[in-house]
């Protein structure tokens, strides 16, 4: 229930509440503040700020304004300069300096402690009042810095324009970000007050923009140095980047304007991540910086890389499954409110989607996160999401295992090894183990999964570790004698493979998990003819003396093999398949094919539990069974039947999404 601090929004009109900022030619001036309610159906005009809350508990106050709604759409004025606080509203209305529809005046809230004076009631307006409301000294510097000298800015901000204290309507306003965002004239994005070389910092990205080489780039007729790549680097690694909510603030804007202190550059004038990686590559050729301050650099813009090639995929339109990636990057950002790791990107979602993940912020961070779990599955029609998560032993489990944890990555999580997870996700496009049999979905008992799925084997043997990230040649080598030996190629070149063909072929392919990625990671289903670029690769793991690869084949295949296995376990079944798996993968565990399934899953046996339950270790490549060989004949004969559209289900319910399958059976994971 809305407390008296705010007035009430009125939800059947969209109403939101807009900040108008007063002017003001002196910096030091304490920001002054009106706010007022509108309808988003009237298409208001304002701005919307993208910005970085900070401590909440280092504050400073503001000057702020409010009046007490009553039903007249008289006019009344009232000032905002400095000067005019603590005056009757007889005096106050003199200045004339603001006019606003009565009706569109909202009250602020008055912080406990907070300065109040009240002015004497005019008939038809309302008890006007005026406090000092404590923001935090982000909020604060962005409106010295942003505010105009003559004329107000009507700006939208959530801090001040949602009533923070009041769960039922954050509830409301979430779903409206896309609409607030979208619909504003510009978004204002806030990286924060200036320091030392942030303004050369704007300077250099402005002319980054421009389509300079970053070694032509000159400020104030010098050529820029090493100390201008520092200061970069500060501005690109600013807490703004990794925020939750600046992905959609951005993408979703029709036009951005980035401000540190006075300087600002526009978005829309930034160059696609090829663009910008031409333009630094030249510079790394050039010698004119060092190598390692260069690096930094190009690092630093990891987060402007994630934004942009997130704002691709959206202009070309957002489906099911590219939301599950944006979900998966969405990791790599923080907030301070675990469930805004869904609802942060609400705005990037398809309607479908959006439709059914209704906000709240009464549930707990673990409901929150199955919820999202079964809407989007049952959206997409398929088991994607299972590709996200991570076994946890079950005294530190806090959501079922089919649940992907969609909180910032923890300090146990490799940042490499998630990057590389979901980069994976692209491979699911080019599989079918299930031969396009419909998802078979339910929850029941609030929390257990039943699906449908056909036993394929059980690991028999595995490799002793994981692949490790950024591993030298020599412990590449390492691997891949362990991994053979598990194969027993190193005993019989000539072994049959399970599936058919040669062991030796079945090998190679599952290094790299039957995805070749070449030059610029453009990605296909590997050939025959990719065996002369493992062949490179085996060679210069061999005979190389260097770090590098000479080959560009061999770098390719590399890649490929990176993208397959970091963090991975290469694994044999008792019947002689060959596999990559999670790292978390044990012997016993079962292989499945379950219907939705692009890629088969590793199941572990839940002891104490009825039959055919498990808990879900993870998703698997497995060579032979990847385009539905494993299914039988008569399964196989089902075609997959047109997906349904999504319809708007309850909450927590599902219903079964297919005919019964032949030789599949009921599967029940924890």
């Amino acid at each position: 229930m809305t407390s008296g601090i705010w007035t009430p929004l009125d939800r059947g009109r969209r109403q939101i509440r807009l900040a108008r900022l007063a002017p003001s030619k002196k910096h030091n001036d304490q920001p002054s503040l009106s706010l007022h309610i509108v309808s988003l159906d009237e298409n208001p005009d304002y701005e919307a700020l993208s910005y970085v809350w900070g401590d909440p508990k280092v504050t400073t106050p503001i000057q702020l304004r409010s009046v007490h709604q009553q039903s007249t759409t008289r006019i009344a004025t009232v000032p905002l300069s400095d000067h005019s606080f603590g005056l009757g509203v007889a005096q106050a209305l003199e200045f004339k300096d603001l006019q606003l529809p009565v009706t569109e005046l909202a009250t602020y809230a008055v912080s406990s402690g907070a300065h109040e004076t009240q002015g004497s009631s005019l008939s038809g307006v309302g008890d006007i009042y005026t406090s000092e409301w404590p923001v935090t000294t982000n909020l604060a510097a962005a409106m010295r810095y942003l505010r105009h000298e003559s004329a107000e800015r009507v700006l939208w901000c959530d801090s001040l324009c949602i009533d923070q204290s009041n769960i039922e309507e954050r509830n409301y306003q979430v779903p409206l970000m896309k609409a607030i965002y979208s619909n504003a004239e510009a978004v204002q994005v806030w990286l924060g007050s200036p320091t030392t070389g942030s303004d050369d910092a704007m300077a250099l990205l402005n002319e980054v923009s421009q389509g300079v080489l970053l070694q032509e780039i000159r400020l104030q007729d010098r050529l820029i140095d090493d100390n201008d790549l520092r200061s970069t680097i500060e501005l690109m690694t600013r807490a703004w980047w990794d925020r939750t909510w600046v992905q959609q603030e951005l993408i979703l804007a029709r036009r951005a304007v980035f401000s540190c202190g006075f300087s600002s550059f526009d978005w829309s004038n930034m160059p696609s991540v090829d663009q910008f990686n031409s333009l630094v590559g030249s510079a790394m050729k050039s010698l004119r910086f060092d190598e390692f301050i260069l690096d930094d650099f190009i690092d630093s813009f990891d987060a402007y890389t994630r934004i942009q090639n997130m704002a691709e995929s959206h202009e070309e339109g957002t489906e099911n499954e590219d939301f599950v990636l944006v979900i998966a990057h969405g990791r790599l950002c923080h907030n301070s409110n675990e469930r805004d790791s869904v609802y942060g990107f609400l705005g990037l979602m398809n309607d479908n989607i959006a439709s059914r993940i209704k906000p709240d912020y009464n549930m707990s961070v673990a409901d929150v996160f199955q919820d999202a779990a079964t809407q989007v599955t049952l959206c997409s029609q398929s088991l994607i999401l299972f590709s996200l998560t991570q076994y946890m032993a079950k005294e530190n489990r806090w959501t079922p295992t089919w649940v992907p944890s969609w909180n910032a990555l923890s300090g146990l999580e490799s940042l490499e090894e998630w990057s590389n997870r979901s980069r994976r996700l692209v491979q699911h496009d080019y599989f079918s183990s299930c031969a396009g049999h419909n998802m078979q979905f339910e929850v029941v008992n609030y929390s257990i999964l039943k699906l449908f799925g056909s036993r394929l084997d059980h690991v028999a043997s595995m490799s002793s570790d994981s692949a490790p990230h950024d591993p030298t040649l020599s412990e590449v080598l390492q691997i891949h004698q362990e991994w053979r030996l598990l194969c027993n190629l190193g005993i019989d070149n000539e072994l049959r493979y399970v599936a058919g063909g040669k062991a030796s072929e079945a090998y190679w392919r599952t290094l790299i998990n039957g995805v070749y990625t070449g030059s610029g990671e453009s990605r296909r289903r590997c050939q025959t003819s990719d065996y002369k670029a493992y062949l490179e690769w085996l060679y210069e793991l061999e005979n190389s003396t260097t770090a590098y690869w000479d080959s560009d084949l061999a770098n390719s295949f590399h890649i490929s093999y990176t993208e397959a296995c970091l963090g991975r376990r290469f694994f044999v079944t008792k019947k002689g398949y060959f596999g990559i798996g999670p790292a978390e993968l044990e012997e016993g565990d079962e292989v499945y094919i379950l219907a939705g399934g692009k890629h088969p899953f590793a199941l572990r046996p839940s002891l104490g539990l009825q039959p055919n339950t498990f808990e879900l270790v993870g998703d698997c490549y497995v060579h032979g069974v990847m385009d539905g060989e494993a299914v039988s004949d008569q399964s196989r004969g089902q075609k997959t039947m047109e997906k349904e559209k999504c319809e708007e289900l309850p909450r927590r319910q599902s219903r079964d999404l297919d005919l019964p399958l032949h030789d599949f059976h009921n599967v029940f994971i924890v």
